[in-house]
This record gives C-alpha cells, structure tokens and sequence, in this order.
C-alpha cells in the first residue's frame, strides 16, 4: 500500500470508528444492549445466569454469538485482501448499511431486537476485518485495546524506547473519534428514536461509498 492510499485508508478507518460509536449508543439507548464490545455482554450474561434471569441470558447469548459469527465471516471473506486492493471492504459495508436501513423501516416494533442482533453480527464482522493496519492491531468497534495499546507505548516511551510514539496518538484520535460517534447516536436517539438505526445504516453505506471512490480507486489509479 502506498502512502498516498494509506492516508486514505486512515480516513475511511475513522469513519468506521464513528459508525461503530453510533450504532452501540443508540443500540444501548434504545435497548440497554451493547452491541459493539462483549466484554460487558460476558458478565452481563454470568450474572443472569446467577439470577436465574434465563430470558435475558439468552439475549446475551445470542449477542455474543453473533459477534463471533460475525467476526467468522470476516476471516472467511477478508482472508488475504489487502485494503486498497480488494472491494470487498466497501461491498460489505454498504451492504451492511442497506441491510440496516431496509430493516429499521420493514422489522415490527415487537422485534426491534433482531436489529441489535444483526448490528452485532455486523460490527463483528467489522471488528475482524482489521487485524493490521499501518502495522498495528486495529479494532473499530470497542476502545479496550486502543487504551491499552496507547498506555503501552507511552510506558515504553518512559523507559526511553524511541519511534512509536506516533501509535498512541493514532489509538487515542480514534478513542475520540469513538466518543464524538457515541455522542452524536446519544444525541439523535430520543429525537429520531427507532430512525436512528436508519441513520446508522447510512452512515455505513457512507462507509462503503468512502472505500470504493476514496481508497480503492486511489489503489487502482496508482497501479495503472
């Protein structure tokens, strides 16, 4: 990848860390279920297990199972595509976010938790598509690792390691870039109230249009 289609790509990354904020706070606000990090979802799930809360510990389940499908669909379609070389990361990102707006105006209100359902299997997906990029583990969808990456390199830089001290800036813009995503669902959910999920699902198709006009066609007209 060149440099001129990692600075996009960087862009097209951010954009996905705002979508992933949004979609979690209105899912979070509109259901109380997390959809983008499990974490929570794993002891959300062990204490309706110590209440005896069976119904909500198969909410948890099915959560958490649909991360993980999702997060098995992107090794098994994203295996070996390089970003800038590969559609597949725009197709499945607009796709997404038709499939979540065609979803936010058919679904009946009564089933509103099949959209979170398939917001986590959606975001699973996206939280795997990443496993490197700018030579770092990049994850979308939950700030954990980013916090800890960029403790980590500030610790290292304390003990005098020279270098990388790019890499905890880059983790913290996108914890913020996370924030302001989370604020702006926050925000929009009781103004639009189950319309949010239709935002959502265009500000994944805006992730989609981004990659396939803004980084796979600088790609394309580099190696032409």
């Amino acid at each position: 990848m060149d440099d001129a289609t990692r600075k996009r790509a960087t862009v097209w990354v951010a954009i996905l860390t705002f979508s992933a904020g949004f979609t979690n706070a209105e899912a979070t606000i509109g259901s109380t279920f997390a959809v983008s990090h499990q974490t929570g979802n794993v002891t959300q799930l062990a204490i309706a297990i110590k209440d005896g809360s069976w119904t909500l510990f198969a909410i948890y389940l099915a959560l958490i199972a649909c991360f993980f499908i999702g997060s098995v669909i992107a090794g098994a379609l994203f295996y070996q595509c390089e970003i800038g070389r590969s559609k597949q990361y725009g197709l499945f990102s607009l796709t997404q976010g038709i499939i979540y707006v065609a979803l936010s105006l058919i679904v009946p209100l009564s089933w509103n938790l099949a959209l979170y359902l398939f917001a986590a299997l959606s975001l699973g997906v996206q939280n795997g598509i990443l496993k490197s990029f700018r030579g770092i583990t990049s994850r979308t969808t939950h700030m954990t690792g980013y916090l800890t990456d960029a403790g980590v390199v500030v610790g290292e830089r304390l003990r005098g390691k020279r270098g990388d001290t790019w890499k905890s800036w880059y983790f913290l813009l996108h914890v913020g870039i996370f924030i302001v995503g989370t604020l702006a669902g926050a925000i929009l959910r009781p103004m639009l109230l189950r319309y949010t999920v239709t935002v959502a699902g265009v500000i994944q198709m805006i992730c989609g249009v981004v990659y396939l006009g803004y980084v796979n066609t600088s790609e394309k007209r580099h190696i032409h």
